[in-house]
């Protein structure tokens, strides 16, 4: 049977007696945690439901949203752009017609021309996209929501800004082609496929048929656009070659006429402009030179012939009277009138007739020889003053001649500047001709510097939007706003979840954490119930963490505080009050809450005479102010009723009269107190008692306050036994801690009674 305190003792009477000096406190010094990966985790999965939510919320939206956009087929054709064309003729004409050799930037602005609004509106025109809704938004029907941009959007905004009237700028017609051109561009891409010369030309719509028409029609439209640009270049090539070859040949015509008209002028005919005048003077040079040696010729014979005369050699020796037969014929003679003159004188006297005779003949011969030499060199001077004389005459005619060759080549520099200028013309009048025959009918043969690589298709499944994709990036999305949503939670989170932080930010010991209980048993009464419960055990733990904070003895007045209200604190002094008497302690519980009373509820007993009476009453007995609690055997001291005058007694000398005079009987005193913040006279109670519990709502509580409200205690040089976390639900404790707050063991079997 639970006993009871013994109530056939004498009346008790407030009698002081002296307290033990309380030791320090022992400062607990907390242990570094570290944030790590790890530790996000935990978080994260702590919030696991409220991410999951926000993954399924937001991919569900993404995903209605997805799957209600229209489907979109995107079809692709392929053209390779730089193709030269075949070279039909190989002459300068190539040059004007002739391909550019493709590089990168061409190939670019070839994509440029696909994505010409020109070859656009030939599209729309050939495949007739007016009638398509489509693309002519005029015949889709406008929903409230169009309706409403067309009314008050941000252009019809501006046009009432600006004072526009509708319909008084631009053409209806001009403004429905505009947008219909800018729908078709912007449903085409062209890209250049890696480094080479191949484009890919893509066109999406929400038909496949009509997504490669328009990606088909748009290489014909283009192919064609570059062969009638070749066409155009010809026909422009033409139109210059045939003015140029009008302009060629009037000047032909015109230098003709100049050539011939100088030619009249002054007398230069073909053949005898400058050969004939250049033949006498060459010829006459020739013959001048030839004269000038005849003359020097006969001079120096006839100076030689003349100096051998003059020597006393009678000229016998000059060469022309050597070389001459007759004056031989007579020195042969007159050698044989010598000899007969010589046999004759050595026969006769030089007085005889035959030798008279003989001598006669002899300067006969010799006279005749002289006179035959004389006439040699007479001969030599008259030919020397003929050459001399046709010297003369032959170098007045090269002067004359040399004089008339001026003028006619000053005359014919003028002449072969027209005849160059007319061939020239010529020239250029005969390239020209051949160029127009050669370009003539170019227009049949021309070709694209492009062809068609890969036609297009029409696509068998839809390319965009990428339905599943969005939907998985919506939940991808909506996991990560709900991690986001997650962390700052915990990063607004500012109580306590865990022991080891109230260690980490207090360094003092977390005693014991007593769990919420949810139901209709009150925990108060749960403990009578189920006394092997983990609400009950924790209770347990809290009265095991007292006793073991004093090494000499149990402390006998314990004060229960808090930093603010409604932590559970008067039920867990009444739970553990109940607990400790059920199993046979001696316990007195105190209310000291004048505030806020909660004792004489929770035991269901009257406040009438309480604390306020005790401490106010000069004769008072203990035994009127204490009610029994007959279902556990503790004793309560309720509050009572309190007026303001008399709340300083308190924390006056009667109130620790009160506390020593009950000690003795009573094996354990519990004070149930004001929170911390809100009551002063806390502060003064912790220097009344032995030991100071400080309960920590879980998860309830401000960090920043418990920290302030332990602040103040520990300043107060209480001594702190610990904390207590209150109403711990075990279920979210798991999230936050790597284990239980607690742990489930087998039912003990309870033995029947009777």
């Amino acid at each position: 049977m639970m006993q009871l305190p013994d109530r056939t003792r004498g009346r008790r009477r407030l009698v002081p007696r002296e307290r033990p000096i309380a030791l320090e406190p022992v400062q607990y010094t907390p242990p570094e945690r570290e944030q790590d990966f790890l530790d996000t985790i935990r978080r994260l999965w702590r919030h696991r439901w409220l991410i999951a939510g926000c993954a399924i919320l937001v991919g569900g939206g993404a995903a209605a949203v997805a799957f209600t956009l229209p489907s979109y087929y995107v079809a692709e054709a392929r053209i390779q752009v730089g193709i030269p064309a075949p070279r039909y003729f190989n002459n300068n004409i190539e040059s004007i017609l002739g391909d550019m050799t493709p590089d990168m930037e061409r190939v670019q602005s070839e994509g440029y021309i696909i994505l010409s609004r020109g070859v656009a509106k030939q599209v729309i025109q050939r495949l007739k996209l007016e009638d398509d809704p489509e693309f002519n938004i005029e015949l889709q029907t406008p929903s409230r929501w169009s309706k409403f941009l067309a009314e008050y959007g941000p252009s019809a905004l501006m046009a009432r800004l600006r004072g526009d009237a509708p319909g008084s700028v631009i053409d209806p017609a001009k403004a429905r082609e505009a947008r219909m051109i800018d729908r078709l561009l912007s449903r085409v891409d062209v890209v250049t496929l890696g480094r080479s010369h191949v484009l890919s030309i893509k066109a999406d719509s929400q038909n496949p048929d009509t997504a490669a028409t328009i990606a088909n029609t748009l290489t014909e439209v283009y192919l064609e656009y570059q062969r009638q640009e070749k066409i155009k270049a010809a026909e422009r090539v033409e139109k210059f070659l045939q003015g140029r070859i009008a302009e060629l040949r009037d000047q032909v015509r015109k230098s003709d006429q100049a050539v011939e008209e100088y030619r009249r002028r002054y007398g230069l005919y073909k053949g005898q402009v400058t050969g004939v005048t250049s033949q006498q003077l060459t010829e006459l040079n020739t013959q001048l030179m030839q004269a000038q040696s005849a003359k020097q010729e006969t001079e120096s014979r006839l100076r030689e012939a003349q100096s051998l005369q003059r020597g006393g050699m009678g000229g016998e020796s000059v060469p022309e009277v050597l070389r001459s037969p007759l004056i031989a014929a007579l020195k042969q003679q007159q050698a044989e009138a010598e000899r007969k003159a010589a046999e004759l004188a050595a026969a006769y006297g030089p007085r005889h007739p035959l030798m008279i005779n003989a001598r006669s003949e002899v300067g006969n011969i010799q006279g005749r020889v002289a006179a035959e030499v004389a006439k040699v060199i007479d001969g030599l001077a008259r030919e020397a003053r003929s050459a001399a004389a046709r010297y003369d005459s032959l170098k007045q005619s090269f002067e004359q001649t040399k004089g008339q060759m001026g003028d006619v080549n000053e005359r014919a520099i003028e002449l072969d500047s027209l005849e160059r200028d007319a061939v020239v013309n010529r020239n250029l009048l005969e390239a020209m001709l051949n160029r127009a025959k050669q370009t003539m009918g170019q227009e049949d043969i021309q070709q694209a510097s492009a062809k068609l690589v890969s036609p297009a298709g029409a696509p068998f499944a839809p390319s965009y939007p990428p339905k599943a994709l969005l939907a998985f990036l919506g939940a991808i999305g909506g996991t990560m706003v709900g991690a986001a949503f997650a962390l700052m939670r915990e990063g607004a989170d500012r109580t306590f979840r865990r022991a080891d932080q109230i260690v980490a930010a207090t360094g003092l010991p977390v005693i014991a954490m007593v769990p919420h209980l949810s139901g209709g048993t009150p925990p108060q009464v749960h403990v009578l119930r189920k006394p092997t419960s983990p609400y009950s055990e924790s209770l347990r733990r809290l009265h095991i963490g007292l006793e073991l904070s004093e090494v000499a003895e149990s402390p006998k007045t314990v004060l229960f505080t808090s930093a603010a209200p409604a932590e559970g604190k008067s039920v867990m002094v009444a739970s553990l009050g109940r607990l400790l008497a059920s199993n046979g302690k001696r316990v007195l519980l105190v209310d000291c809450d004048w505030r806020c009373p909660k004792l004489h509820q929770l035991f269901r007993c009257s406040n009438r005479n309480g604390l306020a009476s005790l401490l106010t009453s000069e004769t008072a007995e203990l035994d009127d102010f204490v009610h029994h609690d007959a279902l556990s055997g503790v004793d309560v001291i309720t509050a009572g009723e309190w007026t303001p005058q008399a709340t300083h007694l308190l924390t006056s000398q009667r109130m620790r009269v009160v506390l020593d005079a009950l000690a003795p009987d009573y094996d354990q005193i519990i004070l149930d107190t004001p929170p911390v913040l809100v009551g002063a006279e806390v502060l003064a109670f912790t220097r009344m008692v032995e030991k100071v519990v400080f309960v920590v709502r879980w998860g309830h509580t401000r960090q920043e306050a418990v920290l302030e409200a332990l602040k103040q205690v520990v300043e107060a040089q209480a001594d702190v036994a610990g904390v207590v976390m209150s109403r711990v639900v075990p279920k979210q404790y798991r999230r936050y801690a790597h284990g239980s707050a607690t742990y489930e063991y087998a039912r003990p079997v309870m033995a029947r009674i009777g």
